[in-house]
């Protein structure tokens, strides 16, 4: 999905970083916590070279009792300092990245159908490849800029002023430590179940939008929109502790190698006469060149990580930049008053660049209460048909007429409550058996339009005899309900909203017609109504009146398993 032109880098990170409404206070709280970071860190190689000298003899015994203290107190207001610099950047990208993820579940509930069946690698790759290479790049990013920078000035600024001439030696020494390997590895085990979690939200937003028709109908985003956000958000807790221990560790590190190195050297200058810098000088100008590799190392990755950003953000705008399809509103449309489900096409034909599937021109009117089974091989050649039907996508030529009205000029709103589309592997909410029923924020928790839509659905003849009832969480590992028990909970969705033109789509799972209590469910949805059902099985033929081909547009009537007649 390409973007429709380069956004340039600025413009990105900009739209990244204030996603979540203005950062202006964090960021000023981050440059605070880097600043005291950087003053600590610099007055730290100064305190060291003191306390030798006092060590030494000639010393002033009472101030070198003092500066350990000092030294302690300029390590605690380091590790506090950097942690909050840490914690800040990090709830900052947390906010925005949720916020991200969420959009984009939006943007693609809102786009064509075509986009309905993106794998899940690919959904992978905007969820979350793509977010937790902006995230991690940006974090380190967000250090260079507001710690490490200032910290490279207060070390830089240290060592000149303890001597310019030696400082030029140490600069050329520090630049081959430019190409030390990393110091800090990301834990292998901790990535691999990241990997794995994200997997299987992944598979669960495929499962998602492949039902998007279905969603759209229902009227239900805000239901599935908030549902994924806690999904996110576990995942993202999951990130957060994975994260925060990551960097405390790095600190301590950091800290800890900052200690060996400063009592080795304590204990070698004790053997070393002065030359041009006394002992405590030479000490604290060692010092300061060590504990300048490690933010020197990271400021020459910026322009790295700049590059990094700048991909991921390019992946992840060009599918929020992609133009909405199915919850665009047409300005003209008008009200209609709600009929029987009388469909008529009339001169129908359907080619578009975007896929290979076409539909010759045809003429065709399916009154009300009709049932009509779609027979292509080709499962897309039937949805596109049940598509066209639903006002998804518009015909090439021609015009579909719902009782007498173009579908063109109907309100979606109107448009959405007239239609059912029930898939019989659509996932249920993680939700209440009440909740699931009552799918789609059109329909107010009324329990006894839920109860009476689970009784006609057969439904509550299992609801019953769950722990809670109707109050009974799905999908908790106690509580596994059968396939047929979770179509018959779709079917009575189905009834509650009590549209007039009903889609069964079995292009990817079946309806257990082997049960009697959901072919009964079935029967009830289908009584009175119009009705498109995508299957060629036998079992659901006999439910239908008509079979179709959309690719030869010929009406077959007298359908039932034992064959069908040409009218």
């Amino acid at each position: 999905m390409p973007d429709k032109q380069p956004v340039p880098l600025i413009e990105l990170l900009i739209r990244f970083v204030t996603w979540s409404g203005s950062p202006w206070l964090t960021l000023i709280s981050i440059l605070i916590a880097g600043s005291l970071f950087a003053l600590a860190t610099a007055l730290i190689p100064l305190v060291v070279g003191q306390l030798l000298t006092q060590i030494l003899p000639g010393g002033n015994r009472q101030l070198m009792q003092s500066l350990p203290l000092i030294l302690a107190i300029l390590l605690l207001i380091a590790i506090f300092a950097g942690w909050v610099v840490y914690y800040l950047l990090e709830r900052l990208l947390s906010r925005a990245i949720l916020d991200i993820r969420t959009e984009l579940f939006k943007k693609l509930l809102a786009l064509p159908p075509a986009y309905s069946d993106l794998p899940p690698d690919t959904i992978s790759l905007y969820f979350f490849q793509s977010i937790e290479k902006l995230s991690h790049n940006a974090s380190l990013l967000g250090v260079c800029l507001s710690r490490d920078l200032l910290t490279a000035a207060g070390l830089l600024s240290v060592m000149i002023w303890l001597n310019s001439e030696m400082s030029l030696l140490a600069f050329s020494v520090l630049a081959t430590t430019f190409f030390i390997r990393q110091i800090f590895h990301v834990n292998v085990r901790q990535r691999d179940m990241l990997g794995q979690k994200q997997h299987e939200v992944s598979k669960m937003l495929a499962k998602i939008l492949r039902f998007n028709r279905v969603i759209y109908l229902a009227r239900s985003y805000e239901q599935e929109i908030r549902h994924t956000r806690h999904s996110f958000e576990q995942l993202q807790s999951f990130w957060q502790k994975q994260f925060r221990r990551t960097k405390l560790m790095e600190l301590l590190t950091y800290l800890l190698l900052t200690g060996i190195l400063t009592a080795s050297l304590y204990y070698l200058l004790q053997q070393l006469a002065s030359n041009q810098l006394t002992v405590g000088d030479a000490v604290a100008f060692f010092l300061a060149g060590v504990m300048l590799i490690f933010p020197l190392q990271r400021l020459f990755e910026v322009s790295s990580l700049l590059k990094q950003c700048s991909k991921a953000l390019q992946v992840i705008f060009s599918l929020l930049n992609q133009d909405s399809g199915i919850i665009d509103e047409n300005p003209h449309t008008t009200q209609f008053k709600r009929g029987k489900g009388k469909l008529q096409f009339e001169g129908v034909s359907f080619r578009s660049c975007q896929t290979e599937y076409r539909l010759p021109n045809f003429d065709l009117e399916i009154v009300s209460g009709q049932k009509i089974a779609l027979i292509n091989q080709e499962t897309d050649i039937n949805r596109l048909f049940a598509d066209l039907a639903c006002g998804f996508v518009q015909p090439s030529t021609g015009r579909i007429l719902l009782d007498n009205n173009d579908i063109k000029w109907i309100n979606s709103t109107e448009l959405r409550s007239y239609i059912a589309w029930i898939a019989p592997d659509e996932d249920l909410l993680n939700d209440t058996v009440a909740i699931n029923i009552a799918y789609g924020s059109a329909r107010c928790s009324n329990e006894i339009a839920i109860t009476t839509a689970a009784h006609a659905s057969q439904a509550m003849e299992f609801i019953r005899k769950l722990p809670q009832g109707l109050q009974t969480k799905i999908n908790q590992p106690a509580l596994l309900l059968s396939d047929d028990e979770r179509q018959r909970i779709l079917i009575a969705r189905a009834l509650l909203k009590n549209p007039s033109f009903i889609i069964l789509d079995e292009s990817t799972a079946c309806f257990d017609t082997d049960n009697t209590a959901l072919l009964q469910a079935l029967q009830v949805l289908l009584n009175n109504r119009t009705a498109l059902i995508l299957s060629s099985r036998p079992a659901m033929l006999d439910l239908a009146e008509q079979q179709f081909d959309p690719e030869k547009p010929i009406l077959i009537s007298a359908c039932h398993s034992g064959g069908c007649t040409v009218r």
